[in-house]
């Protein structure tokens, strides 16, 4: 089987088949799940399935609230540090964004009985946290070409820059008729007319001769070409405001479940750059530096899903199970496009479309989740935590004519998706009773079948930590160092940069390094 064409954009795979690449890209966006939360979590690889007493793990397996002994508040700030290094035929390109995300707030208040019980119900509890389970801040800048030119043919123009493609799509048409892109551009004085009343125009990249007779001619064009740019900005999170209880049973069974609340918020800038690096010689100040073609994507959306768990406490063993229902998101979603363009002498220029506003359903799929402790006293613990994610299930439904849009989508959904199976461990090690060492690595699986794509969509992530406990204080502090190859291939049909083509993706490595600071007080 012939694999499938993608787009992947800073870790997001947009699929190029016979559907919307964009929603496909957002069905991704929206089941996205980071390592995150506590510091103490995050140092352990988020291997807390089965240890709970953990305001993070309480997101992974709600059963872990009932571990606590006593109440808890705790906050915590992170700072992220992305970098992305993109290598396109002979050229590469490196960009780096940093971010300050918050992690995590919440506590968890514990009811236990007047008498000390050791049978039934020891302890109930109920908590409310706040986790963020993904950062879209990110960047990519790849160059595309240095000195494109076009080719001027006896029948005709070949165009390799956007400009000229803009130019001649504009040919025919008075400024009054023209539409979107041909229109911007002229509204950005990157093009007019060889004269007046003329409806063949000219582009910044050349130079015209006025005649006797009122008209005029093109005289010069620049011969060293333009620099074309492909730039990626993205921004955003998704977040879950939790409502948990659990129960305590004859301190063997723990039991607990959360309602959640999702939050989600995207904006993706995709910019196409023309830089008339060389110009002309002489340069004037009105010749153009470069210009910048755009589309933007913002997306809002709220969710509400469900999470029951269990913890088996067979000392030195604990043993974990939980299940997250699919979170069903309403999402708004707004997008427009325009260009801007910018001068020598400092003017700038831009125009834009109206917004386009749209709403739809997402649910995301399913998750399970096993894992296993051992808890060795007061000195060590050791966790692994393996989860089932169907992403085969994951659906997007709306009302009006974009139906059979996305039922054509949701069979795609079913055929290149598969079963995803991530696997987390994690490790702590107190040399003193004040003090944590702690260790982990994960593994996350692609959510696409191997035979569907050309490049295996998995993850690694590496984490470290360490914390400091007092009677009624403790601070944590943890790295986390994620690392993943994409590829993002640049296709233009039906976009404002329709006209230029790349037969080759553009491949990118990206790590993200993240510090995280847990300040916690125990009651």
């Amino acid at each position: 089987m012939k694999k499938l064409s993608y787009i992947l954009s800073l870790g997001l795979l947009c699929l190029s088949v016979n559907l919307s690449a964009q929603t496909l890209d957002d069905a991704l966006r929206f089941n996205k799940r980071e390592l995150t939360g506590t510091a103490r979590s995050m140092g352990m690889a988020n291997a807390f399935g089965a240890l709970g007493g953990d305001l993070s793990a309480i997101s992974i397996n709600p059963a872990g609230i009932a571990v606590y002994r006593s109440s808890e508040f705790a906050f915590t700030p992170s700072f992220s540090f992305n970098r992305s290094e993109s290598d396109f035929k002979q050229f590469s390109g490196t960009e780096d964004e940093y971010s300050f995300p918050f992690n995590q707030i919440g506590g968890v208040a514990t009811s236990q009985t007047l008498r000390e019980k050791k049978e039934g119900v020891v302890s109930t509890h109920f908590g409310f946290t706040y986790n963020r389970t993904a950062d879209f801040n990110n960047k990519m800048n790849s160059q595309m070409g240095v000195g494109i030119t076009d080719e001027y043919l006896p029948d005709g123009i070949v165009a390799n820059t956007l400009l000229t493609n803009i130019m001649l799509e504009a040919n025919g048409y008075t400024p009054g008729a023209m539409t979107d892109r041909a229109y911007f551009a002229y509204e950005n004085y990157l093009i007019d007319p060889l004269f007046e009343g003329s409806t063949e125009y000219f582009s910044h990249y050349e130079i015209v001769t006025d005649n006797d007779d009122g008209t005029s001619t093109i005289a010069y064009r620049n011969p060293n070409g333009i620099n074309q740019n492909f730039l990626i900005e993205q921004s955003g999170y998704s977040g879950e405001y939790g409502f948990t209880l659990g129960a305590n049973i004859s301190n063997k069974l723990l039991l607990g479940g959360s309602i959640n609340f999702q939050s989600f918020r995207f904006e993706e800038r995709k910019t196409f750059r023309e830089i008339n690096v060389f110009g002309f010689d002489p340069a004037y100040n009105t010749d153009l530096d470069y210009y910048d073609a755009y589309s933007n994507l913002k997306q809002d959306g709220f969710g509400i899903n469900g999470k029951v768990g269990l913890i088996l406490n067979l000392h030195p063993v604990r043993i974990g199970a939980s299940f997250h229902s699919p979170t069903f998101y309403s999402i708004t979603e707004d997008y427009y496009d325009g260009i801007r363009s910018y001068y020598l002498n400092y003017d700038q220029y831009y125009s834009e479309s109206d917004i386009g506003t749209f709403e739809y359903n997402y649910r995301t799929p399913y998750r399970a989740q096993g894992s296993v402790a051992f808890v060795l006293g007061k000195i060590a613990l050791l966790s692994l935590d393996y989860e089932m994610t169907d992403n085969k299930s994951s659906k997007i439904t709306s009302e009006g004519r974009y139906v059979s849009d996305f039922e054509l989508l949701n069979q795609e959904i079913k055929e290149y998706f598969k079963l995803s199976h991530d696997v987390k461990a994690g490790f702590e090690i107190k040399p003193v009773p004040y003090f944590s060492i702690r260790g982990g690595a994960a593994y996350l699986d692609s959510p696409f079948k191997d035979d569907m794509v050309d490049v295996k969509m998995d993850k690694w992530m590496f984490t470290g930590g360490i914390g400091f406990r007092a009677k009624s204080f403790f601070f944590d502090a943890a790295y986390a160092m994620t690392m993943y190859d994409d590829s993002y291939f640049l296709h233009t049909d039906n976009t404002i940069w329709e006209g230029v083509y790349f037969d080759e993706p553009i491949n990118i490595s990206n790590k993200r390094h993240q510090a995280s600071f847990t300040f916690g007080w125990k009651f």
